[in-house]
């Protein structure tokens, strides 16, 4: 599991897609992408498809007990599988850097609107994140993250919808102590990020341990509280 090292971030104009007609929008395929983050790798599964919701949270059911190296093959096996239409299926595997999944984890937690964000992320419709990483920077001293994201397209207004629970994290080892940074977030209408719940003293997710991200995607529409959070994802 991980921990914080907050940081600064930078304030735009909320990003916005042209909104689409309900026929465009039931005709026409979504593209999506899966980003998980673990201590050494990034993990990226993109396609396209026309999964529904409910497909979607089938599919992150399926996979809750992969390795995460394995999480492309079993998306891909769930896919063909249950029959669902899917095209330009692609998964990539590179080296992590820590300043930066630390940087954007900032990002997710600090940042006022959502156009940093968007900038970052790209025009993908369906966007799902995961992260549960840590490093010793020194011999006493560990940086980390954990997060899980959701950013929907909405038809609606053309703006993305997030969700995002997160936390980052610095322990000192020789002292002990512990100090966290953890929000649960959601967008208005308008683009800017409000916090539903935050907390920026003792972390808390353990730092150490670990976290169950894929059900706490599954759950994200609907925590509210860091008690939730923690009932959830903490095993």
């Amino acid at each position: 599991m991980n921990k914080k090292e907050s940081n600064k971030n930078t304030i735009g104009t909320p990003k916005a897609k042209m909104p689409l007609t309900e026929q465009q929008g039931k005709n026409r395929f979504l593209s999506y992408k899966f980003k998980i983050l673990d201590d050494e790798n990034i993990y990226s599964i993109s396609f396209d498809g026309k999964l529904t919701e409910e497909e979607i949270k089938e599919m992150l059911s399926a996979i809750r007990n992969c390795l995460y190296e394995n999480t492309a093959d079993a998306i891909q096996k769930h896919l063909k599988q249950n029959n669902l239409i899917y095209s330009a299926f692609v998964s990539t595997k590179k080296p992590l850097k820590h300043t930066m999944v630390m940087e954007f984890a900032d990002l997710l937690l600090d940042s006022e609107t959502c156009s940093s964000l968007d900038r970052h992320i790209g025009d993908t419709d369906i966007f799902y994140a995961i992260a549960d990483h840590q490093k010793w920077i020194s011999e006493d001293c560990c940086h980390g993250c954990c997060y899980a994201v959701k950013r929907i397209h909405s038809k609606i207004n053309g703006l993305y919808r997030y969700h995002i629970i997160g936390q980052t994290f610095n322990y000192d080892e020789a002292t002990g102590d512990e100090a966290g940074y953890f929000a649960i977030r959601r967008n208005r209408d308008s683009g800017f990020l409000d916090n539903i719940a935050l907390s920026s003293d003792e972390p808390v997710l353990p730092v150490f341990g670990c976290i169950d991200l894929i059900t706490l995607l599954l759950s994200i529409d609907n925590i509210q509280t860091a008690q939730q959070v923690i009932e959830i994802a903490v095993k």
